[in-house]
């Protein structure tokens, strides 16, 4: 073959190649699907991208121009650069990191669930083993997780309502009060980010007629107890969507009993998460209920309480003189919101979103801690209720829109700066 040859088949080889992958482009260019998973990643890069930056700068000045507070003093990030990057390391994120390395060595952390210590475990030993490594894991990992939850959520509010919904949703997640969580080691990113895979594996089981996706629901409503007791609710809209799918009158005939069955059995998965947990502590502690108890003996929290009762607790210590004042009304308004949100907006989600939201309200109130200060931590607890979130987004009221972000922003940035001066914020 001469050299004009090899040259001419050379050249033939590259444009087939450069018109196949024309092509390719071509044909996910039309598929609606990878429209819409491009615009999510685009929308949920910049929202995460934005949030993130914003986080970092207000680390910057909360620990270095912020007169010292509490016995600190003031930071320079600059010259030091490690005291600065663990501005974040406070509260429970020495629970998971001790669980992570240690395991469960005593009662108290078993009121921790294992998914999130579990997965701090390998990046953590990498990073080189240490409390500081297993804490860069954590917050690693929470950005990761809440990066992905941002892709699902757009998705699942895209798909209900239309994209500017979607992206309003994304904002009012990423830069929601308490949105801190989100970047700190805390299990929160982690759950929301598994409770919103379960609705998106919910939706695709109706509209893809999926048995393989109601497993997948169910899976992940198992591994979603396993991060937090709360994911138990999951059997909640699993079972409200079995039922419109599969049984109501005008769907009842259009699927066959073998289709029913095979789309129940996975709800199962979504208890026996906990009960997989109970059975570790059973073998390795001697008491299943033992993630309970611990709560109610080194936690100090009451035991299975009526919600009327607590919202009653926490009326009475607002008129009580001490310093708790202020955190119980904070406290009182971050229930009262979602609770107002549903009120008024809940036409406007699907009822499985309703029911889920009043269930994760609701199991907040249940378990008091004690009762000068009953719903501690029931702010950062009302940030997962994304169905809440989605009605808010939906309303599209230039008024309402502004009036929202003048409340929101400044809370946001106020929480932060109080976090990494080590005050209790939820």
């Amino acid at each position: 073959m001469s050299i004009e040859d090899a040259s001419e088949l050379r050249e033939q080889s590259e444009h087939s190649a450069k018109k196949e992958e024309e092509e390719q482009e071509i044909i996910l260019n039309k598929n609606p699907i990878m429209i819409t998973l491009k615009t999510a990643l685009k929308e949920a890069g910049w929202i995460f991208v934005l949030s993130r930056v914003v986080i970092l700068l207000l680390t910057y000045l909360g620990v270095s121009i912020i007169p010292a507070t509490k016995n600190l003093f003031s930071i320079n990030c600059f010259t030091q650069t490690r005291a600065c990057a663990i501005s974040w390391m406070h509260y429970d994120v020495f629970s998971y990191v001790d669980i992570a390395m240690h395991g469960y060595v005593n009662a108290r952390a078993t009121a921790f669930f294992p998914l999130f210590p579990f997965l701090l475990r390998v990046p953590g030993a990498l990073l080189g083993g240490s409390v500081v490594d297993y804490y860069i894991a954590g917050i690693v990992l929470s950005n990761i997780f809440f990066f992905i939850a941002l892709i699902v959520l757009y998705l699942l509010v895209e798909d209900r309502f239309d994209a500017s919904v979607a992206r309003t949703t994304l904002f009012y997640t990423a830069f929601a009060p308490y949105a801190l969580f989100f970047f700190v080691g805390y299990t929160e990113a982690l759950f929301l980010l598994l409770c919103l895979l379960t609705f998106f594996f919910l939706n695709q089981a109706i509209q893809r007629q999926s048995i393989l996706s109601w497993w997948l629901a169910g899976f992940c409503g198992f591994v979603t107890v396993l991060s937090r007791s709360q994911g138990l609710l999951l059997v909640i809209p699993y079972l409200v969507v079995y039922v419109q799918h599969f049984f109501l009158p005008q769907t009842f005939s259009n699927s066959k009993w073998s289709e029913k069955v095979l789309a129940f059995v996975p709800i199962a998965l979504i208890p026996l998460g906990l009960a997989t947990y109970m059975f570790y502590l059973w073998q390795t502690k001697g008491d299943a209920w033992l993630f309970s108890e611990s709560q109610i003996l080194y936690w100090g929290r009451l035991p299975l309480t009526s919600p009327l009762v607590t919202i009653g607790y926490v009326i009475k210590a607002l008129f009580v003189p001490t310093s708790l004042q202020v955190l119980n009304v904070i406290n009182i308004v971050s229930l009262l919101i979602p609770i107002f949100g549903l009120i008024i907006g809940w036409k406007r989600i699907p009822l499985h979103y309703t029911l889920f939201a009043i269930a994760l309200i609701l199991f907040t109130t249940l378990y008091p801690l004690g009762k000068a200060n009953a719903l501690t931590s029931v702010p950062r607890f009302m940030l997962v209720v994304f169905p809440t979130i989605i009605v808010f987004a939906s309303i599209k009221n230039t008024r309402f829109e502004k009036a929202y972000l003048v409340f929101m922003l400044p809370l946001f940035a106020l929480n932060i700066l109080l976090f990494v001066n080590h005050f209790w914020v939820a």
